[in-house]
Parts: C-alpha cells; sequence; structure tokens
C-alpha cells in the first residue's frame, strides 16, 4: 500500500459515550501509514474537539432525525459526496442506526462500508429494514453480539472493544489523590469503592447504593462510595436525583458522593484511586469501565452481565454476582473488602489480562485486517 487509504466513520451522536469513546481509541492507535481517517458525524456537538486532540479530522452534517425521511436521504447523498470528493474508499459505520448511513452511502458511492455493532436489537420492522442494508462486514463487540448478526445473515467478527493503557496511565500520573479529593469533596483516610457509567437505571447504580448500605451496615464505616457519570444524550435525566433521594433513605448520604461528568482524567484517577470498583449493570453487551479499571490494576465486582462475564475472570481477575442479586452483591464486597491481599492479587492478575486482551492496539489491529479484506473486494 504506496499511500494511506482514506477512511471515514460515520457517528450519528456528537457526546462521547461507550461507543464513541472506542472509536476514538481505535483512531487513536490506526496504523496513519496504512489508513488516513476522516470521521463524519451527524450532527455538531463537543465531540469534535475530541478527535481533532487525537489527530482525526472530522465534517460535520447538519442536525436532524430520523423520521425526518427526506433529510435521510440528503445526509446520506452527503456521505456519499465527501466519499467521492475525498477519494473513500471505505466507510466504518459506529453503531446500529449509523449503517442506515454508512451502508445506503457506500452502495450509493461504489464503496466498501464495514459495521461496528454495540448490542443486539429488538425485533421491530425497522430492525428488519437496517439489517437488509448490505456491508461487507460486521464487527461485532462480544459473543452474544456476534451470534445475532451471524443469525442475521452478515459476515460477522469478534473485536473486543480496546482499552489504552498507556493513556491511562498518563491521565493517573496527572491526577494526584489528593487533587481528587479537594475537587470532589472526598474523604482522604476511606477506602473509595466507585463505580463509574453513564445514569441510567440499567446501568444498576441504585443496585450499588443498596449493595453500599449493607456493607456500611455489616460494620465496615471505612468506605466511601463514588458515583461517577450524568445522563447522557438527554436519556433518564430524573434518574440522578432519585439516586440522591435513595441515599438518604438508605441513611449514606454523607459516604456517597455524585460527581456527575468529569473530565476523562479524572475517571482514570478516581478508578485508580479506589481499592475496588463496582460495575451493577443489569445488561451489557461489554463493559468499557470494567476492562479500564482492571487495566489500572483495580479488581472489579460486577453483575454476570454478558460483558463483565467475558472480561472477569470469577475469583481470579474479580468477581461476578448473579444478576439483579442486591443481597448477594451487598455480601460479596463485604466479603472481599475483608482481605486486602485477595484485592491487590486480583488487580494485578486483571491488569495483566485487560491490557493483553483488551488493548485498544490490538482492537486497531483487528479492525484493520477487516478493512483489507473490505477494501479487497471493491
Amino acid at each position: 500500500m504506496s499511500q494511506p487509504e482514506s477512511i471515514a466513520w460515520i457517528s450519528c451522536v456528537a457526546e462521547k459515550g461507550g461507543a464513541e469513546t472506542l472509536m476514538m481509541e481505535c483512531l487513536r492507535e490506526l496504523d496513519r501509514t496504512r489508513f488516513r481517517p476522516l470521521v463524519i458525524q451527524l450532527r455538531p456537538g463537543p465531540l469534535t474537539k475530541m478527535l481533532e486532540g487525537v489527530g482525526v479530522e472530522v465534517e460535520v452534517l447538519e442536525t436532524h432525525r430520523m423520521r425526518e425521511v427526506h433529510k435521510v436521504a440528503g445526509a446520506i447523498a452527503a456521505i456519499a459526496g465527501i466519499a467521492r470528493r475525498r477519494g473513500i474508499r471505505l466507510l466504518h459505520s459506529n453503531g446500529f442506526r449509523a449503517h442506515v448511513y454508512g451502508g445506503l452511502a457506500a452502495a450509493l458511492a461504489g464503496i466498501a462500508e464495514v459495521w461496528t455493532t454495540h448490542t443486539v436489537e429488538q425485533d421491530h420492522p425497522s430492525t428488519d429494514a437496517i439489517l437488509a442494508i448490505p456491508t461487507d462486514h460486521v464487527l461485532a463487540n462480544c459473543p452474544r453480539t456476534q451470534e445475532y448478526f451471524e443469525r442475521a445473515g452478515k459476515q460477522t467478527s469478534l473485536v473486543w472493544p480496546g482499552v489504552n493503557g498507556a493513556v491511562l496511565d498518563r491521565h493517573v500520573a496527572s491526577v494526584p489523590r489528593a487533587e481528587l479529593a479537594t475537587a470532589y469533596g472526598l474523604p482522604m483516610g476511606k477506602k473509595w469503592i466507585t463505580v463509574g457509567a453513564r445514569l441510567q437505571r440499567f446501568k444498576g447504580q441504585d443496585q450499588f447504593l443498596r449493595a453500599l448500605a449493607e456493607v456500611i451496615r455489616g460494620g465496615d464505616k471505612d468506605v466511601h462510595g463514588i458515583v461517577v457519570g450524568g445522563s447522557l444524550f438527554g436519556q433518564e435525566s430524573d434518574y440522578q436525583r432519585e439516586l440522591r433521594e435513595l441515599a438518604v433513605a438508605l441513611g449514606i448520604a454523607g459516604q456517597v458522593t455524585f460527581t456527575g461528568f468529569v473530565p476523562d482524567a479524572h475517571v482514570a484517577a478516581l478508578l485508580a484511586a479506589s481499592v475496588l470498583v463496582v460495575h451493577p449493570a443489569l445488561e451489557e453487551d461489554f463493559g468499557l469501565t470494567v476492562a479500564e479499571a482492571q487495566a489500572l490494576g483495580v479488581p472489579v465486582v460486577a453483575y454476570s452481565a454478558v460483558g463483565p462475564a467475558a472480561i472477569i475472570e470469577d475469583g481470579r481477575t474479580g468477581w461476578l454476582v448473579p444478576l439483579g442479586d442486591v443481597v448477594g452483591l451487598g455480601a460479596k464486597l463485604r466479603s472481599v473488602l475483608a482481605s486486602v491481599p485477595s484485592l491487590v492479587k486480583a488487580g494485578e492478575e486483571g491488569r495483566k489480562r485487560s491490557r493483553g486482551e483488551f488493548g485498544a492496539d490490538r482492537h486497531a489491529r483487528l479492525t484493520e485486517a477487516i478493512y483489507e479484506r473490505a477494501l479487497s473486494r471493491v
């Protein structure tokens, strides 16, 4: 390959959630001698500056809703036009809705398309319609997603999302524990236990609060819970108020801190400064916080949803609890917090596994191989 191939990712959203973090880390690690990336955002927003910060050019289209069919058609035509104008030979659709744009624009421009998927979809005529749009290859983020798209007749590969250990390490080094304590009013002398995810009910922050209350009632007064995250994309914006009210009702309001959204460096530093990270999501196809915490050497207790159950080797790199078993979650927290050697050992083993199996460089190399196969068929 004498000149880098021009490729473009399609992003439906302009805020940074898990799917956008996956995209950013893949682009950060992409071999720029082989591929020259662009991101086409379907709406303006803060993601643009984040992408430019990792050296990726961005083109932003006008905001519209998918029910505005004529505007969707215009966006698809615009993407195809960008591809022709810039010599792009492959589009990479990031998410289920993104494939509507990327798949149809690729067909219109006569170029390749690959499609990263993040979850299985509910049965619906619109789901069937999107699945009918051709693609060259699907990149699935977990075995359940892989099986779903294979059943739909798509050529599919399992490509685990990647965490960038070097970036996490730089973040941690830049924010001392004392600075975090000052910034968020955290008690320096306590054991921090952190849950980090956007605030939506299926992420289970309420389960964490109930389990934390059990730990405290069980006699461990030396713990302090930290809930990192806020409402993303305007979804379930009242959930944070409900969580605060629950903390009061449980009698632990003084032993839990809600940080809201914080800078990436602070997220990594908060995870690294914790003795334990909890991931009580009731449904999760991957669980970026789980992989990031383990990459930082912090053990994790999680519900056994699909992703955490794949990332965590139960009893070795962390601990799994049956889905929704909040009593069992509290009991597991009490038992592991009582054994410092177990916490240290699980953190060490988790660090090795996460950086090896779920590294961003590994994700990028597998993605590049799929690009090459798709481009060879154009």
